[in-house]
């Protein structure tokens, strides 16, 4: 095969178009391969000879000729930006397109050499790839809100469960400011030892019922989740205070062992405590029996050691060993987890409780706002079987990345 023949024979196998213009010749085209022809459905005995001008659109032509002046300019290669040319029936053909300089040593003549890749399905892959990802972002963006709704309506009746403790522990300073009151109100003597004292008790109260009141305030107000950092033992004092008529009536002493140095969480203070209090709520309502109620709360610090991958399940966030956690738990002495229920405690609408006491939402809602957190919620028997466990993995590092989160800095 004579040479001529063998480098035609090549480039008309070749994937790509290559083209050639003599631009010592108005950028006529001396080279036009098979792939060329298909991709423009210009046939070469058409395109030889001719330059852009007379194949293409005025303004397609301006274009190609300002790319070919800028490559003879630059005297090298030069990637061309994406190009749109009109295929059969009308479509749109997508290139990726390099030009790059040739002079032919034997005549001197200048030559632009372009290699054109038709990436159209790759675009079209890319814009469905696009589309989808749009639609899987508008879906997650709407489960999130569908999230954050059952949250507040799990929130809401949890409300209901506490107005009543809350109304209870508000009569007390009320009653106090009101006995202060009616004690100043025979008038005031500036040598009665008792006014610093009243007025020290009155201010006291005050404060005391703003706290109460403020807490529920904040327990029940509808927004996303934002997080920063605190420390935990003031979580569990506002949750405290909140269920603190459930705990008396109830008769349940509690245990709080929360080290003061701990490393700071980040949470949503209210979102969390809805966790806490539908934690310690169902504690209250397992110990209804027992004797002598009793309810444990601890915490420490660890770095998490022989991590166990979950290959299988579609966790929000896999702890690694070596991550520095917080671990919360909640221990009772109550009836503890019958075994037909342990599989099912976190599916939603399942309770044990009788009908009207709750929805079945609480564990199933609190195990989502702990995984909004990057933790991670366990509950089960203590292993002495002497009542439950609940166990919160708390991270010590915030992710901003996680969907659906914010996160503020500590000032």
């Amino acid at each position: 095969m004579e040479p001529l023949t063998l480098v035609e024979s090549v480039l008309d196998n070749l994937p790509v178009a290559v083209f050639a213009k003599d631009a010592n010749d108005d950028f006529r085209f001396v080279l036009w391969n098979k792939k060329q022809e298909e991709i423009t459905t210009v046939k070469a005995s058409r395109a030889l000879g001719r330059d852009d001008y007379a194949l293409f659109s005025e303004e397609s032509a301006d274009y190609f000729r300002s790319v070919d002046k800028a490559v003879l300019k630059a005297g090298r290669l030069l990637k061309v930006p994406e190009e749109i040319i009109e295929g059969k029936n009308g479509q749109d053909i997508h290139l990726r397109t390099v030009k790059i300089p040739v002079i032919e040593e034997e005549t001197g003549r200048r030559l632009v050499v372009g290699i054109s890749e038709d990436i159209t399905e790759q675009v079209r892959s890319r814009a469905q790839l696009e589309s989808l990802n749009k639609n899987l972002v508008d879906a997650n963006k709407e489960l999130q809100e569908t999230q954050l709704q059952l949250i507040q309506a799990e929130k809401l009746e949890s409300i209901g469960r506490l107005a009543a403790g809350v109304a209870h522990e508000v009569k007390n300073p009320l009653a106090l400011l009101l006995l202060g009151v009616d004690y100043l109100s025979n008038g005031i003597d500036p040598d009665d030892p008792n006014v610093d004292t009243i007025l020290a008790q009155m201010r006291s109260a005050v404060d005391r019922a703003d706290r109460i009141v403020r807490g529920l305030v904040d327990f029940s107000s509808q927004r996303s989740l934002s997080r920063e950092p605190v420390q935990l033992y003031t979580v569990i004092d506002e949750v405290l205070l909140l269920v603190k008529h459930e705990l008396t009536r109830s008769n349940t002493s509690v245990e709080v062992s929360i080290p003061r140095d701990l490393p700071h969480v980040f949470l949503d203070l209210s979102k969390f405590e809805q966790v806490v209090i539908n934690l310690v709520i169902n504690a209250v309502h397992a110990m209804s029996e027992s004797e002598r109620p009793c309810l444990e709360i601890r915490a420490r610090s660890e770095s998490l050691r022989d991590v166990v991958k979950n290959q299988g399940a579609r966790r929000y966030e896999v702890f690694r060993s070596g991550d520095h956690v917080v671990i919360l738990e909640l221990v009772d002495n109550g009836c503890g987890i019958d075994n037909n229920d342990a599989t099912r405690l976190f599916d939603p609408f399942f309770t044990t409780k009788a009908t009207g006491v709750g929805t079945g939402l609480g564990l199933s809602v609190a195990r989502k706002i702990v995984q909004l957190h990057g933790g991670e919620l366990h509950v089960g028997d203590r292993e002495d079987a002497k009542g439950a466990i609940a166990k919160l993995i708390l991270p010590t590092k915030v992710d901003t990345g996680k969907v659906g989160l914010s996160s503020k800095t500590a000032k």
